[in-house]
C-alpha cells in the first residue's frame, strides 16, 4: 500500500462520519416572546447515524469499500466499513424578548461526547504465490502494522468541546399588518448565524469528527428564515399551520492537510495535497411544514403565576404535539488542494443532494398549574424518507425550560 495508492483511501475514510445537531425546534415559526421576558431551555440530544444516500438515493454505508493492493502487484483485497457514529450532546439556548415582536436568542451546544466505530470487514483478493494463497485480514493487517499503519479502532473524542455557538434574531412582521393578524396568519423574519467555537477533527486521525456547522451538517453558518403561519379562529386556535422558507450558507475554510503522523499508510497526504487545502461545503436551501396541535388545553389554577399574568387561558396548553417535515437542497461542495484526484475524491462524496427530514415534538407545560417550566421531548428522523447524497441522521433529545422576567 503506497502513499500514492492510500491518496482516495483516505478521502474515504476521512469523511463522512457525521451526526446531526438538534434540528429546529417544531412548533409555531413566527412565535416570539413577551417583551422583557427572559426563556431558558436546557436539553440534552443524542444522535446516532449508520447510512448515507447515495447519488441514486439508494442506501449505502457511509464509507465506500477501500480496494487494496499490492505494490505494482494484484488485489490485496477489500476493506468494507460499515461505520457507526453517536453523538451526545448538551444544548443550553436564551431567549429574551426584546419588544413583544422581536427577539434575540443564543444557543450553546456543548458536545459531551462522539463515538465512532468502523466496524471493518474483509473480502480477500487475488491468489498471492508467495503465500500459496489469498491474503487473510490477518495477513493484511499484520503487514500494514509491519509498516506502521494501525488497524483503525474505535475512536471515542470530544469530550465537553464547544460547537459553533449559535445567535438568532426573529422579527414578526404580522404585528403591524393588521389584515393578516384579523385572519389568525402571523408573518416573520429569522436572521442566525454561527460564531465558529466548534473543533474541526483531528486531521491525524482517521475515524474521527469534529464539532463544526460543516461537520454536524444540520445548519449553515448564516441563515435567514421568512415563516408563515395560520391558526384558523374556528378551531378555537387549536391547530396551527407553519410554513418556513430558509436559505443558509456555509462558508470557505482552510484546513491542515494530514502529514501521516498517526496513519503513515492511509494519511500520509500532505505531500500530494499540500500542507492546507479549503473547503468550501455548499449551502443549504428549503422549506419546513409544522402543525402544531393542542392535545389538552387544561384548566387554569389559581396560582402565584396565574395572578401574574393579564389573561391567565392565554397561558401555554398542558399538553401540546407538533410534527414537521422538512426538505433540504445541499448544494455542491468545492475542496482546493494541489492534487486534483484528491479534490474529486472528496467532491463526489458531497455532490449536489438533498435530505428529508420528520420531526415530532411533545410538550408538557406546567404554566397553567402554577409551575413555570415545560418539558419536552423530541425526535428528527432522516431515514425514513429516502435522500440524496446525504446522511440518514437520527435524533432523540429531551428538555426543560422555563420563562422568567429579572424584574
Amino acid at each position: 500500500m503506497s502513499p500514492r495508492h492510500a491518496l482516495p483511501a483516505a478521502a474515504l475514510l476521512a469523511a463522512g462520519l457525521l451526526a446531526a445537531a438538534p434540528p429546529a425546534r417544531a412548533g409555531r415559526p413566527t412565535e416570539t416572546l413577551p417583551a422583557e421576558t427572559f426563556l431558558v431551555d436546557v436539553a440534552y440530544l443524542h444522535s446516532w447515524l449508520t447510512n448515507a444516500y447515495d447519488d441514486e438515493g439508494g442506501r449505502t454505508q457511509l464509507l465506500d469499500k477501500l480496494y487494496r493492493y499490492e505494490p505494482g502487484g494484484g488485489l490485496q483485497g477489500i476493506i468494507i466499513p460499515d461505520a457507526s457514529v453517536t453523538y451526545q450532546v448538551l444544548i443550553a439556548k436564551l431567549q429574551y424578548g426584546i419588544l413583544d415582536n422581536l427577539t434575540l436568542g443564543l444557543g450553546v451546544p456543548v458536545v459531551l461526547r462522539t463515538t465512532v466505530e468502523p466496524r471493518l470487514s474483509w473480502v480477500p483478493g487475488d491468489y498471492m504465490w508467495w503465500l500459496g494463497r489469498t491474503y487473510t485480514e490477518e495477513d493484511f493487517w499484520e503487514w500494514a502494522q509491519s509498516m506502521g499503519q494501525p488497524r483503525p479502532g474505535t475512536w471515542v473524542g470530544n469530550r465537553g468541546v464547544l460547537a459553533d455557538i449559535i445567535l438568532g434574531l426573529r422579527y414578526r412582521l404580522s404585528d403591524y399588518l393588521p389584515a393578516l393578524t384579523d385572519q389568525g396568519v402571523g408573518l416573520a423574519l429569522t436572521v442566525q448565524g454561527a460564531l465558529p467555537t466548534g473543533r474541526p477533527k483531528d486531521p491525524e486521525e482517521i475515524v474521527a469528527s469534529g464539532t463544526t456547522s460543516w461537520e454536524l451538517h444540520a445548519q449553515g453558518e448564516l441563515g435567514l428564515h421568512l415563516a408563515l403561519d395560520y391558526r384558523p379562529r374556528e378551531l378555537d386556535e387549536r391547530l396551527t399551520v407553519g410554513l418556513d422558507l430558509f436559505y443558509e450558507a456555509l462558508f470557505e475554510h482552510t484546513y491542515d492537510a494530514p502529514t501521516g503522523r498517526k496513519n503513515p499508510l492511509i494519511l500520509d497526504l500532505a505531500p500530494y495535497t499540500g500542507e492546507r487545502y479549503s473547503l468550501d461545503p455548499g449551502d443549504f436551501l428549503g422549506f419546513q411544514l409544522v402543525l402544531d396541535v393542542v392535545a389538552w388545553r387544561g384548566p387554569v389554577l389559581e396560582t402565584w403565576l396565574s395572578g401574574q399574568v393579564a389573561d391567565p387561558d392565554s397561558l401555554p396548553p398542558l399538553v401540546s404535539l407538533s410534527v414537521g417535515y422538512a426538505f433540504t437542497w445541499l448544494f455542491q461542495s468545492d475542496w482546493e488542494s494541489e492534487s486534483e484526484l484528491w479534490d474529486w475524491t472528496q467532491e463526489k462524496l458531497w455532490r449536489p443532494g438533498y435530505k428529508n427530514r420528520l420531526t415530532a415534538e411533545l410538550v408538557v407545560s406546567l404554566l397553567r398549574v402554577g409551575a413555570p417550566l415545560q418539558l419536552s421531548l423530541t425526535y428528527s428522523n432522516l431515514s425514513w424518507i429516502p435522500g440524496r447524497n446525504s446522511r440518514a441522521t437520527d435524533s432523540l433529545s429531551v428538555g426543560l425550560r422555563g420563562p422568567f422576567k429579572l424584574f
